[in-house]
């Protein structure tokens, strides 16, 4: 059942022991994060980070709850090169057990001085590994449209 107000679904009273299980439960909600943000760019929504956080956190009445930590990854032992990854971990309370997803921001070198490319890509790195991690469907209308070829007309 479906509240209609929060667009989420009741809980199923259940005995969760582990993070299996805890994510079995989560996963039979058939939960969903709203599509709440427009991207003008590409005419397209998409589910915002506060979207997914909010149908993630439907979890936690099954012992789920996530962490999400910015780190670096040294790209060459020769040097200081690295790259920033998000790193998501799901965590369960009664047998403490976890699920670690790592994704790297890959970026041009100009971009990693633009604080706000890099928030921007770090929001965006933390929005999709939540999704995945929890198994949220989603349909990439913006990720969709940037992927297509771009044709160029010769005059």
């Amino acid at each position: 059942m479906t509240d209609t107000k929060t667009n989420t679904k009741k809980p199923t009273p259940s005995k969760v022991y582990n993070l299996a299980s805890a994510m079995l439960e989560f996963q039979k909600l058939s939960v969903s994060a709203k599509k709440d943000g427009k991207n003008p760019h590409f005419r397209s929504n998409y589910s915002t980070l506060e979207s997914v956080i909010s149908a993630v956190n439907q979890g936690n009445q099954f012992g789920l709850f996530f962490t999400q930590e910015i780190d670096y990854v040294y790209t060459s032992h020769m040097d200081t090169k690295s790259e920033v990854v998000v790193v998501t971990t799901v965590r369960h309370v009664v047998d403490d057990s976890t699920y670690v997803s790592k994704l790297p921001i890959i970026m041009s070198q100009a971009n990693y001085e633009n604080p706000q490319k890099i928030g921007s890509a770090i929001t965006y790195a933390k929005r999709y590994t939540l999704q995945s991690v929890y198994g949220l469907p989603s349909e990439d209308d913006d990720g969709n449209e940037a992927s297509k070829p771009t044709i160029q007309v010769s005059k």
